[in-house]
């Protein structure tokens, strides 16, 4: 995952300042992801790159056994739960657990293709019977696409993927749910992946 070693340099506040990207695109994003994530109770959890924990902190809050997987494992060290060191399309490597929830928010723009299916596959195989995986991946059109090009000329290599793409790298079909996620002003950003086992 090039270019994720730089959130090392960051503080926790930097980390989670709410800049105007964040106003334009992530807080309707937000209005989803945080009552989806809340609504998860009692529940075991494998968290794939929390980072400083802006939605583990729900997670830990609704009782939940909830453990994590980060490349810089460092920058979760406040949250208050496990994580340990691995790669997104690695999990089989460091997981031997099975979980009810896999779950990954923003960072999946990281993983070029070939990672995000192993990810996605290897996340789904490490549910529990009647399990939900669920990640965000940013759109390959509107303001993601903006993003992505923009994150691109600040020397950071970012991805971004279309929905039929990401349907074609998953096997059940029946049983995958996607959510746009778009900005405030209703132009294409990112979309949430649901998949039950």
């Amino acid at each position: 995952m090039k270019n994720y070693d730089r959130y090392k340099k960051y503080t926790e506040k930097r980390y989670n300042k709410k800049n105007l990207s964040y106003f334009l695109m992530k807080r309707k994003a937000d209005s989803i992801l945080i009552p989806f994530v809340r609504s998860i109770t009692k529940k075991k959890i494998l968290e794939v790159g929390p980072g400083y924990g802006y939605y583990t902190k729900h997670l830990v809050e609704s009782n939940n056994v909830v453990r994590g997987l980060d490349i810089n494992p460092e920058l979760g060290q406040n949250i208050g739960i496990e994580i340990i060191q691995g790669h997104a399309n690695k999990l089989l490597e460091v997981i031997q657990d099975k979980y009810d929830y896999v779950l990954s928010f923003f960072m999946t723009e990281y993983l070029n293709e070939f990672e995000l299916k192993d990810f996605m596959r290897q996340g789904i195989e490490i549910l529990n019977p009647q399990g939900t995986f669920a990640t965000t991946v940013i759109a390959n059109k509107g303001l993601g696409w903006i993003y992505i090009k923009l994150a691109l000329v600040k020397g950071i290599h970012k991805y971004c993927y279309s929905e039929k793409l990401i349907m074609g790298m998953l096997e059940e079909k029946d049983k995958v749910v996607i959510v746009p996620l778009n900005t405030v002003l209703n132009i294409p950003f990112a979309f949430l992946i649901k998949v039950k086992k």
